[in-house]
């Protein structure tokens, strides 16, 4: 498997650095190489690879930082193994969604905050202080709900 070794709390994980495609020796359910590509590469985004439970499949994840973090700082400090729980401080994490916008009908895939995974022991916390994309890409409207980036529209 493909990434660097990062331990969360009790969950050990695969962190795929920019620019690294998520590769992995098993599938993951619900894994898009296409949206891996073309998220691979975000400033405010890195993505994570878990088991959950000794057993389960590997999932794919993503942590979202809204606060400034210089992901290509923390980047360097994952590979050279000097990264600490600091370092990840402004992170909550997201998962792949499809979602529509209520007001003009858009269909879009987002990047939504994951309520169930506590990868942070102040995952609450984390969350309340996050700063969330709440305007329709399509229209502008008010967008409700905890989407951290709109990745695309659907257009089929």
């Amino acid at each position: 498997m493909g990434g660097l070794a990062v331990r969360f709390r009790k969950w050990d994980t695969r962190y795929f650095p920019a620019g690294e495609l998520v590769r992995a020796d098993e599938l993951i359910p619900s894994f898009d190489e296409l949206e891996d590509r073309l998220l691979a590469d975000h400033p405010r985004m890195r993505r994570i690879v878990l088991r959950l439970l000794p057993g389960w499949p590997l999932h794919r994840y993503y942590l979202h930082w809204s606060d400034g973090t210089d992901l290509a700082s923390l980047d360097r400090r994952v590979a050279a193994g000097t990264a600490t729980e600091e370092d990840f401080a402004g992170a909550i994490v997201g998962e792949p969604y499809s979602t529509s916008h209520p007001a003009c009908g858009a269909r879009f895939r987002v990047i939504e905050f994951e309520v169930t995974i506590p990868l942070f022991s102040d995952s609450l916390a984390r969350s309340r202080s996050h700063s969330y994309r709440n305007e329709c890409p399509v229209c502008g409207g008010r967008f409700r709900g905890s989407a951290l980036e709109f990745i695309t529209p659907v257009t089929s």
